[in-house]
């Protein structure tokens, strides 16, 4: 399974591995990777998720020859629910992740993979990473969310200046706000998973769960819920007691 998933202590690391095609992804790679991720995230020691890529990209996009396949063998119903399964999946698994997912780009992102990159809690870009849309260049859009995480972050200006964009290397995608900077993402990201995996682990993953919530009045809703909830625990006074040095 060319989507290896590794363990390094409360930390949990998701690796693409299809290095013939580039970390392209096809449907049954995309398979293979949704699994991967909702496995990874099952254990309840695992506080955060890296997502890496092996090899000379982080991922080069969708697999085009695999996608002429399913169009070829059924046409727009099979398309529709290739797209829907095989390949939103993966994005449905990284949202609904109740740990943050941490992208790691040490190589081109590029369409579906740039999507990949800017879908975690926080995307690191190491010093031969870049991210490229892509999909406009074919025609396309990106149907994994790639336009709306880039929104969220960067606000509408930034969609228009990565479809404007050849490339976009780590210190550009910092500076419009769309990812961190640094020199190896991998060693980067594993760095910031082990010390958010070593914070309390339900205010984490509550954490986690409020920064996916866009509504104001929802947001506060469930932070209203977790904090009443934190607060009368009984592990809170000697956390408080801790921190006023007592």
């Amino acid at each position: 399974m060319p989507a290896h998933l590794n363990h390094h202590g409360p930390v949990a690391e998701v690796t693409l591995d299809w290095q013939e095609v580039r970390n392209a992804i096809g449907p049954n790679e995309a398979r293979e990777l949704r699994q991967a991720l909702e496995q990874a995230v099952r254990a309840p020691e695992v506080g955060a998720l890296v997502l890496s890529g092996a090899g000379k990209a982080f991922c080069a996009g969708g697999n085009l020859p695999a996608l002429l396949e399913v169009i070829r063998a059924g046409g727009k119903p099979a398309i529709h629910e290739t797209i829907y399964t095989e390949f939103q999946g993966v994005f449905r698994a990284i949202d609904s992740s109740p740990v943050p997912v941490i992208t790691a780009v040490d190589g081109p992102a590029v369409g579906w993979g740039c999507d990949l990159a800017l879908a975690g809690s926080a995307t690191l870009i190491g010093s031969k990473g870049w991210l490229a849309q892509g999909w406009i260049k074919a025609g396309l859009v990106p149907a994994t969310g790639g336009t709306l995480y880039t929104l969220r972050r960067a606000g509408p200006q930034a969609v228009w200046r990565m479809l404007a964009a050849d490339r976009v290397d780590g210190p550009t995608a910092e500076q419009w706000q769309l990812a961190i900077a640094c020199e190896d993402a991998r060693s980067a990201a594993l760095e910031m998973a082990a010390r958010l995996a070593a914070l309390p682990r339900a205010a984490l993953r509550a954490t986690r769960q409020l920064a996916s919530i866009d509504s104001f009045d929802e947001h506060l809703k469930i932070a209203l819920k977790h904090q009443a909830d934190f607060l009368t625990d009984p592990e809170f006074e000697a956390r408080a007691a801790k921190l006023l040095g007592r």
